[in-house]
């Protein structure tokens, strides 16, 4: 997370610096805890079927204090920001979101495939999935946002956590 995603984080990050490794270690424990928050919010924010999506939200460790969120699902962005003229992407994910444009999240049949399970755990008859499936292929689908939500309520916490973190180390040295 950087300055431009939380304003005020990289003031305060190099406040903390200022105590070392003490601040060190509750730093990327506190960056640990949040990561694992969004994870929790974003599945409990995603669209249910067969908990599919949801099971794909993982974080994983990519450096010393630094972690990332991931959706491992070839679907989740176009869940999250919606397909065709049915899209709708937050101004500070627009990059995010511009990797996924014209890019297909699985074959035709893999797609179709999907709207048959659908229908099946609906109870929908089988049949119906294709005119579903061709209707979504024109319309395009709404978008059904699981993962920005718990990073914009993730991204305050992680920023109250750290300001609480430094309030308590500068009482601590003062």
């Amino acid at each position: 997370m950087s300055d431009k995603t939380i304003k005020g984080l990289t003031k305060v990050l190099k406040d903390l610096e200022k105590f070392g490794s003490e601040s060190k270690k509750e730093v990327e424990e506190i960056t640990k805890i949040s990561s694992m928050d969004i994870v929790a919010d974003a599945k409990a924010f995603a669209p249910k079927n067969l908990g599919k999506l949801a099971q794909s939200i993982i974080f994983t460790k990519v450096g010393e204090a630094d972690y990332k969120v991931v959706v491992n699902s070839p679907y989740g962005a176009y869940v999250e920001f919606g397909t065709g003229a049915k899209v709708r992407v937050p101004p500070e994910l627009q990059d995010v979101a511009s990797q996924f444009k014209g890019k297909k999240g699985g074959s035709f049949e893999q797609g179709l495939q999907g709207i048959k399970d659908w229908c099946k755990n609906k109870g929908i008859p089988e049949t119906a999935a294709y005119p579903i499936f061709m209707s979504i292929l024109r319309k395009g689908q709404e978008p059904q946002p699981y993962l920005y939500p718990a990073f914009v309520k993730g991204r305050k916490q992680y920023l109250k956590d750290l300001k609480e973190l430094l309030k308590r180390l500068t009482k601590k040295y003062d």
